[in-house]
């Protein structure tokens, strides 16, 4: 006995033990959860679409990290070509140019091959792919609306619908005007029912943004990654690959627009230019005739090359003053809106430049920021108020640079009057042919400088490039990328767990019965004496004559020798047994116990005194007969309600028939006294099952004549709040010597062995070990 009981003792109270102990008995809910788990995650990646990761890879061409394109276009001072990695960056995350590539590549149509759990993609199964001529009127009512078709190879015709269309030709359907065309990237002809979808393509770009990530290494990197998810890696690629092109094609679209009208501003300036020449050259070719002059002499022609160089430096101090009046102008009438900034042509002023492209990128962060966030918002703020820094600092360098223009024209001025006194010292005829050479010379220096930069504009035009240059083509992950089978295995396994701990904390941990002892004791400082495990089979719910060694035996046993019913001086002769409420075992109890008394050899006599509920009457069969409220009331003696029953040394006396109104009354009429004095001259032991504590009153009359009481709780049967507030119940007050049993206690989950709902063990097994000991 005793290496049993040390072999049951709870373990010291560690994590592992108090793990063990809360969730090994219910093993087998986890083997099941994680089979049923294991099974879903198996079905989800056999019919999961799978997705691949594209990748690829561009230089953008930044002069601020490191790398710039040929300084030929510098000469023309053109603003846009600087180009920026971040700013780059976002243009390739541009809606224009996703949706440029869907267009392209027809991603509005996408066809799919039908399977019988879920649709695949077919954009390389497909026999042919479909073109919508206005795909930017598509009708967002057959976004959802799957249009079969079939394709003929021998006649090359596809079938909607029972109509046949040609190939390469737009025809009118009742989808709107489309064209049927092979597919290029057919790999292998999809044999299963084939569809497409006719789908706005600004949804399609939509979500094709969502799936695309344009990310540089680092911040000073010019090198810039692109990555794309996608179900189809051949589709993938080539929206990779045709968004680099329509990005590089967008770029020297960009450039040639700017020459273009560069080229032809020049082109136009120079037609002006040359008609003043022709008309300055026929004006000098006829005053020469006409006055007999050939050459200007030396001093005249000295003046004239003097005073051509300080005009075309007025010239170019005039055309500074303009730029910076349209610097001024732009500064002045922007409102946070990033555009075309103004040449800074002829000024060479770096700072003014720099402060210029620092507006245009603020005001290109602020727009984009303030498509998603409030007016209010402190980033937004923040932008704005840096924008009129910047503002107010490139109007104070143009204030400053203008006023050094003004003091350059003023120099320049007083050197042309200093000029125009010593052409008064040049004779009359002479002087009059130098004026006029010097608006010639003028002219001549004017078209000088358009026609380089007409052929610059040329040569920009002809040699544009893009800004970036392809490092790595397109190229999709070997293997999917989602659903991974390790993840998705792993979080099978972790809800498995997950669930099964919450179903048992669910059952114990929440539960508002009473399921473990150590709750009782927690609540109460009432003893718990017994703990009477629950009995499935109704032959064994009692003690019958011929069970020499049962559990149930056993167990009533040991509650007779904890309550001191047992042994060679027993004092306490009279016990009561009771509970909270309806339904926890008392009678059970109270039953059993006498049971086990009588065939221990002891006389016996349990009495019914629950009137309103004679469960004891019932269960021998005797709930008819004459019993205790019959005597009560004076119709009876107490020999005649003394029943025998067909156990040995156990008698029973029945509640009798008596009207519930009446009950209370007859146990104050003073007779119950007499009864037990009776009683106990003729039986060694007197068990009382009374009414539960909670509904009536009838234990404060009844606990004046019993020496101990039994308080009987069920697990998972008694609510816990009953048994918190059970030290300050007056009625369990007026008991004596009380003591509680644990009524019905089950096994705890799946296993039968050391993990109850008492003190760490299961009854059963004990049971089983004291047998095998004994043996």
């Amino acid at each position: 006995m005793e290496t049993i009981k040390k072999g049951l003792q709870i373990e010291e109270d560690t994590l592992f033990n108090q793990l063990m102990f809360r969730f090994f008995p219910y093993w087998p809910l986890f083997i099941g959860l994680l089979i049923i788990c294991g099974i879903g995650s198996f079905v989800y990646l056999r019919y999961a679409t799978p997705v691949y990761e594209i990748y690829a890879t561009i230089l953008i061409k930044d002069e601020k990290k490191g790398l710039d394109d040929s300084k030929m276009m510098q000469s023309l001072n053109v603003f846009s070509p600087n180009n920026i990695v971040e700013n780059e960056m976002e243009i390739l995350k541009s809606r224009g140019l996703m949706n440029a590539v869907v267009t392209n590549l027809n991603l509005y149509a996408p066809v799919f091959s039908e399977g019988r759990v879920r649709s695949m993609s077919a954009y390389t199964s497909s026999p042919i792919i479909v073109r919508v001529k206005k795909p930017g009127q598509l009708d967002t009512l057959l976004e959802n609306k799957k249009i079969y078709f079939t394709y003929d190879v021998n006649r090359k015709s596809v079938n909607v619908e029972d109509k046949n269309y040609p190939l390469n030709q737009w025809v009118n359907t009742s989808y709107g005007i489309l064209k049927f065309a092979v597919n290029p990237n057919l790999k292998t002809i999809d044999t299963k029912p084939l569809y497409f979808y006719l789908i706005s393509p600004k949804e399609i770009t939509t979500s094709i943004l969502k799936n695309l990530q344009v990310a540089a290494p680092n911040k000073l990197s010019t090198i810039v990654n692109l990555t794309l998810e996608d179900e189809n890696p051949k589709r993938g690629e080539d929206i990779l690959n045709e968004l680099i092109n329509a990005y590089d094609i967008a770029a020297i679209n960009d450039k040639n627009e700017f020459s273009a009208k560069t080229l032809s501003i020049v082109t136009e300036r120079l037609a002006h230019v040359q008609n003043q020449v022709d008309s300055i050259q026929s004006l000098i070719n006829q005053y020469k005739e006409k006055n007999g002059i050939i050459n200007l002499s030396e001093q005249s022609s000295l003046f004239l090359k003097n005073v051509g160089e300080n005009d075309q430096k007025v010239e170019d101090i005039n055309m500074q003053a303009e730029v910076l009046n349209e610097v001024e102008k732009y500064v002045n009438s922007k409102d946070h809106n990033a555009g075309i900034i103004p040449s800074t042509l002829g000024i060479d002023n770096p700072v003014l430049s720099n402060l210029l492209q620092k507006l245009y990128d603020l005001e290109t962060n602020y727009e984009k920021l303030k498509v998603t966030a409030t007016d209010n918002n402190p980033m937004l703020v923040s932008l704005s108020n840096e924008i009129e820094k910047t503002r107010s600092n490139i109007l104070e360098n143009a204030r400053i640079q203008k006023i050094s223009v003004n003091a350059s024209r003023s120099n320049l001025n007083t050197t042309l009057d200093t000029y125009s006194s010593k052409l008064k010292n040049i004779p009359d005829k002479e002087r009059e042919l130098v004026e006029i050479s010097r608006q010639l010379s003028v002219l001549t220096n004017n078209y000088d400088f358009l026609l380089q930069k007409r052929e610059e504009a040329s040569l920009s035009y002809s040699s544009a490039v893009a800004n970036s240059r392809t490092v790595d083509m397109a190229e999709s992950s070997f293997m999917p990328v989602s659903p991974q089978k390790s993840i998705i295995f792993l979080m099978a396994i972790a809800f498995a767990f997950g669930m099964g701990s919450l179903i048992v904390f669910w059952k114990e941990v929440f539960s508002a019965k009473i399921l473990f002892r150590s709750e009782i004791d927690k609540y109460t400082n009432i003893p718990v004496v017994a703990e009477i495990l629950n009995i499935k089979k109704k032959k064994e719910r009692s003690i019958t004559d011929n069970q020499k060694d049962t559990i149930i035996r056993e167990e009533f046993r040991e509650l007779a020798g904890a309550t001191g019913l047992y042994g060679r001086n027993i004092s306490k002769k009279k016990l009561l047994v009771t509970s909270s409420i309806t339904g926890e075992g008392k009678s059970f109890v109270s039953t059993n116990l006498a049971l086990s008394l009588a065939l221990s050899g002891k006389k016996v006599i349990l009495l019914d005194l629950d009137f309103r509920n004679p469960q004891v009457s019932h269960t021998f069969k005797i709930n008819e007969e004459a019993g205790i409220s019959e005597f009560l009331d004076g119709e009876r003696e107490p020999y005649e309600i003394i029943k025998s029953s067909k156990h040995n040394n156990l008698f029973i006396a029945a509640a009798g028939s008596v009207p519930l109104k009446k009950a209370g009354e007859l146990l104050l009429n003073g007779k119950l006294r007499g009864l037990f004095n009776y009683l106990e001259e003729i039986f060694d032991f007197i068990i009382v099952d009374t009414p539960p504590v909670g509904p009536v009153s009838d234990i404060y009359i009844l606990s004046e004549y019993c020496d101990s009481s039994l308080y009987v709780i069920r697990h998972r049967y008694t609510p816990k709040t009953i048994i918190r507030l059970l030290d300050q119940n007056i009625k369990i007050k007026t008991l004596k010597n009380v003591a509680i049993v644990f009524n019905a206690v089950k096994p705890r989950g799946f296993v039968k062995r050391t993990y109850g709902y008492g003190y760490g063990f299961d009854h059963e097994y004990v049971y089983n070990q004291k047998r095998k000991a004994k043996v």
